[in-house]
């Protein structure tokens, strides 16, 4: 309960019920004075604060060292002492995919300003050129050996700019199963209108339609590759959200003789995805710290790897309780359906980043 006043009026200020007690019977609202000093305003944000840190390192413990322990007791009615499983996994992959994936954006964007600071064609073959001129004044035989190698020189950048420029206009064809696309036009318009002249029986279909816009729209781009990787980054972590509940349906298959709700493994699908994102989170944070000092990022690495397949195998146990080889049995069962929804899951998330990018 709130240690801020009550109010004397008991009329809910939020649906305007009467209000016989300290909460509204109707939406659940506390009758208090709104008003407050900013010392009691500073006093509740912090008590809030070390409220859900408190919790949340309550939580780890159990959670890490503990693996199904957590998910059992949460099942079983103990909830206050510990952070709800959706929020907890909300503040976990978003620190982890920050650290996993924000520096591999970031990292290739960095890239990208390395790309644009570097001299363009033309700059580096007037370079080149003037070098040659240079070099030329100190060889013997006359300026009419002299002019006959520059103008060979100025004949083979001229070639080469040439070829350059075809393949940025895309001379390369894009295939589709068996059949071959022509080059890409330089705008969708051009398409279009390319489009538009032909036959109807000739144009392409809805799909092949649709994809050649989308590589034209793409190519418009300076990195049109490194600008898709970064769309299907930012994605990865909505395709956690698909692939967690995907997860919990598989485990419901599996040990469906266990008598468990979907929720129920909906639960540990959220506690064990935390858990080894919180693995992967230390041995990197372990790896940085060693590595000023003596590196052992292998063993490291090899340790957290034996650490998630224990973890898995342990988690697997308390909650469901088979026995050892009956969850060996089905481990390596779900690791296979594990992988074919990822996949899945992957394929879908890479169409919506062509579609989006």
């Amino acid at each position: 309960m709130s240690s801020s006043k009550l109010r004397k009026e008991k009329d809910c200020l939020n649906c305007g019920h009467i209000v016989e007690e300290h909460f509204c019977p109707h939406c659940g609202q506390e009758n208090i004075v709104v008003k407050e000093d900013a010392m009691h305003m500073v006093a509740h944000a912090i008590a809030d604060y070390f409220h859900f840190e408190n919790k949340f390192f309550g939580t780890l413990k159990p959670l890490l060292l503990k693996p199904g322990e957590l998910t059992k007791q949460y099942v079983a009615g103990k909830r206050v002492s510990f952070i709800h499983p959706i929020r907890l996994y909300i503040f976990v992959s978003i620190v982890f995919f920050l650290f996993t994936l924000g520096g591999k954006i970031k990292e290739g964007k960095k890239e990208k300003v390395v790309e644009t600071t570097q001299l363009s064609k033309k700059q580096q073959d007037s370079i080149a050129l003037a070098t040659v001129e240079e070099n030329l004044k100190y060889i013997p035989g006359g300026n009419k050996l002299r002019d006959s190698i520059l103008n060979e020189a100025r004949e083979e950048i001229a070639k080469d700019t040439v070829e350059n420029t075809k393949k940025n206009k895309g001379v390369s064809k894009l295939k589709f199963g068996r059949e071959s696309w022509s080059s890409l036009d330089s705008t969708v318009l051009a398409y279009e209108n390319k489009q538009a002249a032909l036959p109807k029986k000739d144009r392409d279909g809805f799909v092949k339609h649709y994809v050649v816009k989308r590589f034209i729209e793409i190519n418009q781009y300076e990195n049109p590759q490194q600008k898709f990787v970064e769309g299907l980054l930012h994605n990865v972590p909505k395709m956690m959200f698909l692939l967690l509940p995907l997860f919990a349906l598989i485990l419901k298959l599996v040990y469906i003789n266990k008598d468990k709700y979907y929720y129920e493994h909906l639960i540990y699908s959220f506690h064990v995805h935390s858990a080894l994102f919180l693995a992967v989170l230390f041995t990197m944070a372990l790896q940085w710290v060693f590595k000023l000092f003596f590196p052992i990022n292998g063993i490291l690495a090899t340790a957290c790897f034996f650490y998630m397949v224990w973890y898995i195998y342990r988690s697997l146990r308390t909650f469901y309780g088979s026995s050892r080889w009956v969850t060996i049995l089905k481990i390596f069962f779900l690791n296979f359906c594990y992988i074919t929804v990822f996949t899945i899951c992957l394929l879908v998330i890479m169409l919506v980043s062509f579609a989006m990018t």
